[in-house]
């Protein structure tokens, strides 16, 4: 038994070498579709990166009148926190950590501050800063207060600025156009790569078929007749994969810093390394996968014992 293993393996691997512009077409394929998985897989990881970073500046604020109490303001808090499960965190600012803020923001713009000191009391607000982890509940958070009984303190909610709520609304828009569009080409490239390396295998066969009739007759298991088109496949989707491997480091390599000052200081080549197990099985599951399958369909009309 390991002895005719051990032919399959020779017999596969044979095959490929000696098949050099039909395994080049095979590997060119495969390397693409690797390639594809590949971006796929960075792709979500910026795309998670870049998502928690404007969440991490987009936020909703409420703004109450003057005459808001504290008391008034800490059960608007409560409520809202009861909301939604989404909310992450609601910080509360009272005036008089507004105007704290407010000068240190303008610590360099003498005419805001100046501004500041010429009016009677505190004109600053108190306020509300709601984050919530999924940025839809922003406009169910808004409708809320608006219906609610406590509009009369409100003055202004910041969501309803219209380049807030067009910010929101892009960070899923951009995010499920990349899974859609992501997930399209893995279909397209799969179906290609079941197709051409069939066709490949096929044409190796045709080119074997006495060779094949012969091991038939004299009574070789469909096992060894199949298993050195398989090692084939297998040899064609791990070339491929180093393939990749190799061009994709180095790339990441030689452009990191480039990459970092599109991607607002995302270390790509950090997340690459730190997830290359992850990666390496999401390839070879995917070209090897379906490397077999069209193997298998390629050699069934040829391989009954």
């Amino acid at each position: 038994m390991f002895t005719s293993f051990k032919r399959v393996i020779k017999f596969g691997c044979q095959g490929f070498a000696r098949n050099k512009g039909l395994s080049f077409q095979v590997i060119f394929i495969m390397s693409v579709g690797v390639l594809l998985v590949t971006s796929f897989f960075l792709t979500k990881g910026v795309s998670s990166f870049l998502m928690d970073e404007m969440q991490k500046r987009v936020d909703l604020s409420v703004y109450f009148v003057q005459e808001a109490t504290e008391d008034n303001i800490l059960e608007v808090k409560t409520e809202i926190s009861q909301f939604t499960e989404d909310i992450e965190n609601i910080e509360y600012i009272s005036k008089e950590r507004a105007y704290e803020l407010f000068q240190q923001d303008n610590i360099n713009d003498p005419t805001w501050l100046q501004a500041l000191d010429e009016a009677e009391g505190n004109p600053l607000p108190a306020s509300l800063n709601i984050r919530a982890s999924n940025p839809n509940s922003y406009a169910e958070i808004s409708e809320f207060l608006e219906a609610s009984v406590f509009i009369d303190i409100i003055s202004e909610i910041s969501y309803n600025q219209e380049k807030n709520k067009r910010a929101i609304g892009r960070l899923f828009e951009i995010d499920s156009a990349l899974k859609m569009v992501g997930t399209a080409f893995l279909l397209i490239m799969g179906i290609l790569i079941i197709l051409i390396t069939s066709n490949i295998i096929k044409l190796t066969i045709v080119a074997k078929k006495d060779e094949l009739s012969t091991m038939k007759l004299v009574g070789a298991s469909s096992l060894f007749i199949k298993g050195p088109f398989l090692i084939q496949s297998i040899l064609y989707g791990v070339t491929a994969t180093l393939i990749v491997n190799l061009l994709s480091f180095t790339g990441l390599y030689l452009f990191d810093s480039t990459i970092k000052t599109w991607l607002l200081r995302f270390d790509l080549l950090a997340y690459f390394n730190a997830n290359f197990l992850s990666i390496l099985f999401l390839q070879l599951g995917f070209v090897v996968l379906l490397g077999i399958f069209a193997t298998l369909i390629a050699v069934r009309k040829y391989s009954k014992a």
